[in-house]
């Protein structure tokens, strides 16, 4: 998951939609992390799952790193200001994007991991 979010970072446009599917525990938060800093965060990267969204600064880029997994309504999205944060930030990495229902913009990368066995 680090190897692969270091490349993805090394591909990504500064305006990107990036979601991130999978069971709990898969490594989404493992490649969000990895990707962070491989745009030039330094320090920790602390999950969203509690705060919904954490935003970074970076040198080329401000991010918003989102976990959906709470949400239990699409809806909730206006509740947390998602429209704000879309226009607040050049890349988007959402975890559990599913749980957005058709109000997520299109993606322009889907990364869906899957336990292998």
């Amino acid at each position: 998951m680090r190897a692969l979010g270091r490349r993805l970072a090394s591909e990504l446009p500064a305006r990107a939609l990036v979601t991130l599917s999978g069971e709990l525990g898969a490594g989404k938060s493992v490649l969000a992390r990895a990707l962070l800093r491989a745009l030039g965060h330094v320090g920790e990267v602390p999950s969203p799952t509690y705060a919904l969204v954490e935003s970074y600064e970076l040198p080329q880029r401000r991010v918003a790193h989102l976990d959906l997994y709470r949400l239990v309504d699409p809806g909730e999205l206006h509740d947390i200001g998602f429209e704000d944060i879309v226009a607040e930030h050049d890349t988007l990495l959402i975890e559990w994007p599913e749980r957005g229902g058709g109000l997520l913009p299109t993606a322009d990368v889907t990364v869906r991991i899957e336990h292998a066995g």
